[in-house]
């Protein structure tokens, strides 16, 4: 892999190790906004920023200093039409999942500019507002922590594998979420943390195993939930 081809956000309270990890694919930009929302996730990058095939969808009131890094590294940067705020659901417009083909996100809060941006995909609705931080694909299987996502898209004829969430780690809170754990590129998931640590490990290495997809640790400790890491090119 190219080091510096690829962008990647993640909250600039990570482990050490983490960080040195994800150095080594490519440009870093930690990832820090505080007073904005409360602290456990004033530096969730799923929080201001929502990952499209295309680009990224920012909030007006993301830090000047992570925009300016995106327009240098000439990211195709859309900007949204409402701020963040401290109270759901003005903190959780921009934690849409969005890949190639669909959508996902309690519509009724989603910003305007993600729905514009997304005209003509499919529209999965759920009722988790906080559903990136919930949901990341692997290819096509979503990995999930909310059994609502779960059961909205298995409905949707989408292969879907649950994990229990209360031993991922998020400071401040009784536990984290997986999609705040991970982010996916180049047919590897990338993970905060190792599975080891992880009741439903084995099961998941192997699920994605039998797809092709290489499964990266980014240490040797409990899962962290950063709000995801977000490989953009």
């Amino acid at each position: 892999m190219a080091g510096n081809s690829v962008l990647i956000i993640a909250d600039a309270r990570f482990p050490a190790g983490i960080k040195k990890n994800l150095e080594a694919v490519g440009r870093l930009v930690p990832f820090s906004a505080p007073g904005i929302v409360y602290d456990a996730i004033s530096g969730h990058p799923d929080i201001f920023l929502c990952q499209t095939p295309s680009g990224l969808v920012a909030a007006p009131n993301t830090p000047e200093t992570i925009l300016a890094e995106l327009r240098k590294a000439k990211i195709n940067l859309v900007m949204g039409g409402e701020t963040v705020g401290r109270v759901y659901p003005a903190s959780a417009r921009y934690n849409a999942f969005v890949g190639e083909e669909c959508i996902i996100h309690h519509t009724a809060i989603t910003d305007s500019a993600i729905l514009e941006t997304t005209k003509g995909v499919r529209v999965i609705r759920v009722k988790q507002g906080y559903t990136r931080c919930n949901l990341v694909s692997a290819g096509s299987l979503f990995i999930t922590s909310d059994r609502g996502i779960e059961k909205t898209l298995s409905n949707a004829g989408l292969e879907v594998f649950f994990v229990d969430p209360t031993v991922i780690q998020l400071p401040g809170q009784k536990h984290g979420f997986f999609g705040g754990c991970a982010g996916f590129f180049n047919k590897r998931l990338y993970i905060a943390g190792s599975l080891k640590y992880f009741n439903e490990g084995p099961a998941l290495k192997n699920a994605l195993e039998v797809r092709g997809i290489e499964l990266v640790e980014l240490y040797d400790g409990p899962l962290w939930d950063g709000g995801g890491i977000f490989f953009v090119t």
